[in-house]
């Protein structure tokens, strides 16, 4: 994989065939009827005063119930609301935000004219509701996490932390120790790929008996392939979270991460680390070299999974998600880069 690059001629051709291809999921959805509620929680948060918050505390839980909880305790971490010092941990977290300024600059790039949040996700879960027409639709919060989180789920919500997607060149993403490649992504064009990814985990968790490399390269594959499908108009790039030169990287390299994965005998591994390597988030995939495109395993189940669906297009995508084989997916896409 360190041999010498020598690919242009490849990408060329992977380019211009690209743009000889149909997308498949290019649907006409503009019949299908969303109506998102979508809580900008984020605004009753900025326009209180910290020193008022114990008074909306209560109406919040009442309010908001499940999602208060879940947001209170798993995102802030601010312990049980029962407990003796729980309103002042709250306190501590709107000092916290009001001393940088966190409210504020949310509000700038995301102010109340700002139809953004509202289009995009009405589009992605009109795609959702599409293919899935009797599945529920979320809540969708907006919020403030204080950097901890971007998206989270819960039964029937997804949370959206606002201040992690003020833009790749956000003063204080750096001094919070956020990596460059993680930087690159915390920009609001990659909240919808983030929500839709957030809820396809929540509605479609990896169920498979067998917990191996290959059954997690497919399951991540399948979640991409389900993003393709979510948001058909979005470039691979940030469906994927690649520059433009790993996504290049990762398709002229298939063969090569492949027959990697095979020689090295690690396709059936159950290492944690062997898994983390090969389909967790990273800059890069820490066996090749740090030009190579990061989830490198996950790629190479993505087009596992396509392959399976070109052979079975009596399948529809709300059945392939709820495959719990994975390695049926693997044997009947009869796959060879």
């Amino acid at each position: 994989m360190k041999h010498r690059l020598s690919i242009w001629g490849v990408l060329i051709m992977l380019v211009a065939f690209a743009g000889c291809r149909r997308n498949p999921f290019d649907v006409d959805v503009s019949h299908v009827k969303v109506n998102l509620n979508i809580i900008r929680f984020d605004r009753e948060f900025c326009q209180i005063r910290p020193d008022s918050i114990y008074r909306y505390m209560p109406q919040w839980k009442k309010d908001y119930g499940y999602f208060w909880t879940v947001y209170s305790r798993g995102v802030l971490n601010l312990g049980a609301p029962e407990s003796y010092d729980y309103l002042v941990r709250l306190k501590g977290f709107f000092d916290y935000c009001h001393q940088y300024g966190i409210e504020h600059d949310v509000q700038k790039a995301f102010p109340p004219g700002d139809k953004f949040i509202t289009e995009k996700l009405t589009d992605a879960f009109r795609h959702y509701r599409y293919y899935f027409p009797k599945q529920p639709l979320p809540r969708i919060f907006t919020v403030i996490s204080g950097f901890n989180v971007s998206v989270f789920t819960g039964d029937d919500f997804v949370g959206i932390s606002l201040d992690k997607y003020l833009g790749r060149d956000y003063a204080l993403y750096p001094n919070l120790g956020f990596e460059k490649y993680k930087r690159r992504r915390m920009t609001r064009e990659m909240m919808p790929v983030d929500v839709m990814r957030a809820w396809a985990v929540a509605e479609f968790p990896f169920n498979d008996s067998v917990n191996n490399l290959l059954t997690n390269m497919i399951y991540q594959g399948r979640l991409q392939y389900f993003l393709d499908a979510m948001l058909p108009d979005y470039p691979d790039t940030l469906k994927w979270g690649y520059t433009e030169l790993q996504w290049k990287w990762v398709n002229a390299y298939e063969k090569n991460i492949w027959d990697y994965l095979v020689g090295k005998n690690v396709l059936f591994s159950q290492r944690a680390l062997d898994i983390k390597t090969f389909t967790g988030d990273g800059p890069f995939t820490t066996p090749f070299h740090r030009n190579s495109a990061p989830r490198a395993g996950t790629f190479i189940g993505y087009r596992i999974v396509q392959k399976f669906m070109k052979n079975h297009k009596e399948i529809t995508l709300r059945q392939l998600m709820q495959i719990s084989d994975y390695q049926r997916i693997y044997n009947e896409s009869y796959y060879e880069p």
